[in-house]
């Protein structure tokens, strides 16, 4: 689920909620302005959730509550929605959010759908740039996004030689280890990211290479490496997974003026 999902989902809650009395008649005029779902921190140990959002520390006092009671009430409204596998509530009103597998996972196939736009600017068409190699410095962060890109190209081609087929079928909600949820959830935020930092060419920047960290860090045994392995079905997923980091590093790219390598 993509961050303006998520937020049309709890816009329902809310709205249910207000319909019900247990919230007030304004919280069925709509969220606050602005970005409202984030990931969870990735560096953070233990954590399981998916997604955070700070909508109840920020709405509260529009409706009169306090930031913990309104959270309360739309985590329970989210436990009842089907996409949603879990919802914890902090002391502070922050709420954090598990979506079920099949939904998190839903992202590869509309990513891979709508690879020529995913993530670019508005209505942009796609053009990946030209580069001579070694135009860029060592030290050049937008060359490591470069690089991990060229892997994943690389990893394709091999799990494809070892007979691993992308087939749209393929069951990605088995995707569900640690780093293959955080790729999850960074495919489905990295076009609210860019757009909410449009014009700021570091925070774009970090976007894109924050994507290419979590990339390098999808290691063996869970990257789609085959080798002294019988193919399984679990294979396919992780290509489809591969392909779908690589579209949006490539537009990612394309979006920061950077070509996308398919071997460096």
């Amino acid at each position: 689920m993509t961050p303006e999902q998520l937020r049309a989902l709890l816009e329902q809650v809310a709205a249910e909620a207000a319909h019900s009395g247990e919230l007030p008649g304004a919280a069925a005029a709509g969220l606050p302005e602005g970005a409202i779902f984030r990931p969870t921190d990735t560096r953070a140990a233990g954590v399981v959730a998916d997604w955070v959002t700070p909508v109840a520390q920020r709405w509260a006092s529009q409706l009169g509550l306090g930031a913990r009671d309104l959270a309360r009430v739309l985590a329970q409204g989210l436990t009842l929605q089907k996409p949603v596998a879990a919802v914890e509530v902090a002391p502070s009103g922050l709420i954090a959010l598990t979506l079920e597998d099949a939904s998190r996972s839903a992202i590869v196939a509309h990513v891979l759908e709508h690879q020529d736009e995913y993530a670019l600017d508005g209505g942009a068409v796609l053009h990946v740039p030209a580069e001579a190699p070694g135009s860029r410095a060592p030290g050049d962060p937008v060359l490591g996004a470069q690089l991990a890109h060229a892997r994943l190209c690389r990893l394709i081609r091999n799990a494809e030689a070892a007979g691993v087929e992308r087939r749209a079928s393929a069951r990605v909600e088995r995707l569900t280890h640690v780093i293959e949820r955080h790729l999850l959830v960074a495919l489905a935020d990295l076009p609210q990211r860019l757009d909410t930092h449009a014009g700021d060419d570091v925070q774009q920047r970090r976007a894109v290479t924050d994507l290419a960290d979590l990339a390098n860090g999808w290691d063996h045994p869970l990257r789609p490496a085959v080798v002294d392995e019988p193919v399984r079905s679990v294979h396919g997923a992780r290509v489809l997974l591969a392909d779908a980091v690589r579209v949006v590093l490539r537009n990612g790219l394309a979006r920061l003026g950077a070509s996308a390598p398919e071997r460096m």
